[in-house]
């Protein structure tokens, strides 16, 4: 008896899990793509996939994670969000493919695969930059001006970080990073603890420390806000 229900569970499950295929959103012009999840179960889906994209010249098949989400019900409708994010993340003029991988990350952030496009419009993997959704806190920044990889991350509710990367022919170097230490500094005992190491031409390295008190950091905040919103305006 308890084996003949079994399989009818099991048979059950097979017919309502099912693969489930859907158009990606916000490609650049001229490209195609789309989304297979395997599992999708009385109207949710997530876990192993993959994402197929065609530019018009050249098509690939990448592998992805789906965290859970809402089926779209509407005919030919595409997902509720791209696993998919288009960027120069070597700043040497194509377009590259970051493709969500989970959420493992610092504090289950997502972490994504990187594949640059090569020479002959193909994509190979980036180690390197992929790494830096492992170790950092999401997707990275670009700052194609200054050709860096902006990151960011914390630890605890009192220490915040952030780090510029350079892409080289050899992965990625370290160009600048700051530790943000809300833990008191000096006579301030609600003071903020910046600690910032820069990168010199000559390759050598400028350490500078500074002690602000929770006023000073709030405006340096909210000045670096309103930077960082007027640059990405102006893209």
């Amino acid at each position: 008896m308890q084996t003949r229900l079994l399989t009818v569970a099991l048979l059950t499950c097979a017919l309502t899990a099912h693969a489930q295929t859907y158009p990606l959103p916000n490609l650049p012009q001229g490209w195609t793509g789309s989304a297979e999840i395997a599992q999708c179960t009385n109207g949710t889906c997530a876990g192993a996939g993959k994402i197929q994209l065609n530019t018009g010249k050249h098509a690939a098949t990448f592998p992805v994670e789906f965290p859970e989400f809402d089926a779209p019900t509407t005919q030919g409708a595409a997902l509720p969000y791209s696993p998919v994010e288009i960027d120069d993340f070597n700043f040497d003029g194509k377009d590259d493919i970051a493709v969500l991988r989970g959420h493992h990350g610092p504090y289950g952030s997502d972490t994504y695969d990187i594949y640059l496009q090569t020479t002959t419009g193909n994509w190979a993997k980036s180690r390197a930059i992929t790494e830096l959704t492992d170790n950092y806190m999401g997707l990275p920044e670009t700052d194609a001006k200054r050709k860096l990889l902006i990151v960011h991350g914390k630890s605890g509710a009192a220490i915040h970080y952030t780090a510029h990367y350079r892409p080289t022919a050899y992965g990625v170097r370290l160009m600048y990073s700051r530790t943000d230490t809300n833990d008191g500094c000096g006579k301030n005992k609600d003071g903020v603890k910046i600690e910032e190491k820069a990168r010199l031409g000559n390759g050598k390295w400028r350490n500078s420390d500074r002690c602000l008190t929770s006023k000073q950091y709030e405006d340096l905040l909210e000045r670096e806000i309103a930077q960082d919103n007027a640059k990405a305006q102006a893209k």
